[in-house]
């Protein structure tokens, strides 16, 4: 079965009733199960920007230290 980031609420359905993880970590695992290997590149990408880990100025802030 072929899954895009569009059908992660089809995969949450199917994972909804384990045990362990609460909503949000479900949620976020459906998203990381139903998208495609570039999409979840792209997911990394857009958090590391959000943190300020991603592009020249974070190579710099790591070789500061």
């Amino acid at each position: 079965m072929k899954t895009s980031l569009k059908d992660w609420p089809e995969v949450f359905d199917r994972i909804k009733r384990v045990r362990g993880l609460d909503e949000s970590e479900k949620v976020l695992y459906a998203r990381s199960l139903a998208s495609t290997p570039s999409e979840r590149w792209h997911m990394n990408e857009i958090y590391l920007r959000s943190l300020g880990l991603w592009g020249r100025s974070a190579l710099k802030k790591l070789n500061s230290n």
